[in-house]
């Protein structure tokens, strides 16, 4: 989209909302990714919530979407909504959406333009509270979900948010993780040895593909997508560049036989969006179609997981937020960080730990034994629920502070009057 166009949307769109009234029964959800578990899952609850409430659902695939709603439905143990219409993310379905609706949820900011009726609450979920940036044009929101309070102040002007915009320590994909934790169920079904322990590797991608096929990359690639990484998994493709001692093709087979050696299975979970085929690197791969066969949901597994190792993608901090195990490994950190993605500030080296080792058995012995000493009652954890943060209407002027709530590794906000 140019930005003479974007831009006249977005007078047409302010326009619209600030004169128009939505029906209190109204909610749209949008999502650049069908399925995209903070859309899914605050579409299942919301049905369950409120029985009467229809809901527009706007994502790039409907046919997709349709069924990652289902499988979100299945997580939670709630019935599949039916008050539920799904639609291409067009920008006429889109503001057709958003003038009806009274709530609207984002996970990316999909509609240029600001509401300044105030009849609307505009929540932007994002699709994770992670240390990368999130470099976009400032769309309607009134409401931020986070669950990183100090990349807080960087989310608002990332989103060119006032910093007076409520903000609420709520992220809906967290309830799949938390129920998920400890059940083994989880990866019988993916024909894993649910008897072993199970590491799941899941990086950002380093390379995506953009409109026209051009392809952007950020920090080292760990694999070139030559045909000889596939053939020789112990090769060293082209341009692989040598990053803290080591080639990424050696620290991954160093990850994959320090797993075996000490009796874990270690599988690797691609990021979506990535344009790079990770099966040549040795490790059992499972996309997200993957799972979709296997009747897993990504967020499944990321809380069924004995240990997640991940580098700058945002699941870490979740899996942190519900107190599981995880490791940083980011051998690529300065090429990433210089790169046009970039990190935010604070860096999340000075909140979570060191995240550079020369290999991954260092990384391994160390949160082997921490998990070790974790041991979670999957039963127990299971059984405890968390409140909602989210503003139902408007009409609630609300401020919020943080408060502890009964259950496990979890911090969210208590909505108060206003004084």
């Amino acid at each position: 989209m140019s930005r003479v166009l974007r831009d006249a949307r977005g007078v047409l769109t302010t326009i619209v909302l600030t004169t128009t009234s939505p029906r209190a029964d109204r909610v749209a959800i949008a999502t650049l990714n069908a399925d995209e578990e903070n859309a899914t899952v605050i579409a299942v609850q919301l049905a369950q919530r409120e029985p009467g409430v229809s809901i527009d659902f706007l994502s790039p695939d409907p046919d997709l979407a349709r069924r990652a709603v289902a499988e979100a439905a299945r997580c939670l143990d709630a019935p599949v909504p039916s008050r539920i219409s799904y639609a291409q993310d067009r920008y006429t379905n889109l503001l057709r959406a958003f003038t009806v609706s009274a709530r609207t949820f984002t996970t990316h900011v999909v509609l240029p333009g600001v509401d300044r009726s105030g009849r609307r609450v505009h929540t932007h979920l994002t699709h994770g509270s992670g240390p990368k940036p999130d470099t976009t044009f400032r769309g309607p929101t009134t409401v931020l979900a986070s669950i990183t309070d100090a990349w807080v102040p960087a989310q608002l002007r990332e989103y060119r948010l006032p910093p007076t915009t409520r903000v609420v320590r709520e992220m809906p994909r967290l309830e799949v993780m938390r129920r998920a934790a400890g059940d083994r169920t989880v990866l019988a079904r993916m024909g894993l040895d649910s008897d072993h322990p199970v590491v799941v590797w899941a990086p950002t991608y380093r390379a995506i593909e953009r409109a026209g096929g051009e392809i952007r990359v950020s920090g080292t690639r760990f694999t070139a997508g030559h045909p000889a990484a596939a053939e020789h998994p112990h090769s060293h493709p082209a341009g692989a560049e040598r990053v803290a001692g080591s080639t990424p093709l050696r620290t991954i087979d160093d990850l994959r036989a320090t797993a075996e050696t000490n009796g874990w299975t270690c599988i690797a979970k691609p990021h979506p969006r990535d344009a790079d085929d990770l099966r040549g690197l040795g490790l059992p791969v499972f996309t997200n179609d993957d799972l979709r066969r296997c009747g897993v949901t990504a967020y499944e597994l990321f809380g069924a997981a004995d240990l997640l190792i991940t580098d700058y993608s945002s699941v870490f901090t979740e899996r942190a937020e519900l107190g599981l195990p995880f490791a940083l490994w980011c051998p690529d950190l300065d090429e990433f960080a210089s790169s046009y993605r970039g990190l935010r500030e604070p860096l999340f080296t000075a909140m979570y730990g060191p995240a550079r080792s020369h290999t991954t058995r260092s990384i391994l012995n160390e949160v082997l034994s921490v998990s070790a000493r974790s041991s979670l009652n999957s039963e127990d954890f299971s059984r405890r629920s968390p409140p909602s943060g989210f503003p139902a209407t408007s009409e609630h002027a609300t401020r919020y502070t943080r408060s502890t709530t009964h259950w496990p590794g979890r911090v969210t906000l208590d909505k108060q009057a206003a004084q």
